[in-house]
């Protein structure tokens, strides 16, 4: 095979994949393009009590948090108290310092003492 007919294929590879996984950055983190359709304005990771990680994927108007094995999105709230998310009886509460997962039902913290890690 020659050079040109391998750098063909490579490429040819590299395009078929792309759809599949998606952009991403030299690390391996995903790129920002999208979540569902929705504009990705932000991805973060918070190292909560426990070693839950969280990861909250902002979007225009709501957010989707990854934890523990569960997703939930939640809607924009007000920002009162750092409520800064809320939807479904469960609101994504940050300080600025701490974050936290509440149950507004319940009063619960599913994940709590949660410190932005990137």
């Amino acid at each position: 095979m020659n050079l040109h007919a391998a750098a063909s294929r490579i490429g040819f590879c590299l395009m078929a994949l792309l759809p599949v996984g998606g952009p991403a950055f030299a690390d391996g983190a995903p790129g920002l393009a999208s979540a569902g359709g929705d504009r990705v304005i932000e991805r973060v990771v918070f190292r909560c009590q426990g070693g839950i990680r969280v990861q909250v994927t902002r979007m225009p108007n709501r957010a989707l948090v990854q934890f523990a094995g569960q997703t939930r999105v939640l809607n924009q709230a007000d920002g009162v108290g750092g409520v800064r998310y809320r939807s479904g009886g469960f609101a994504w509460v940050n300080n600025g310092k701490v974050a936290y997962m509440k149950n507004t039902r319940s009063g619960e913290l599913p994940v709590s003492g949660c410190v932005r890690v990137n």
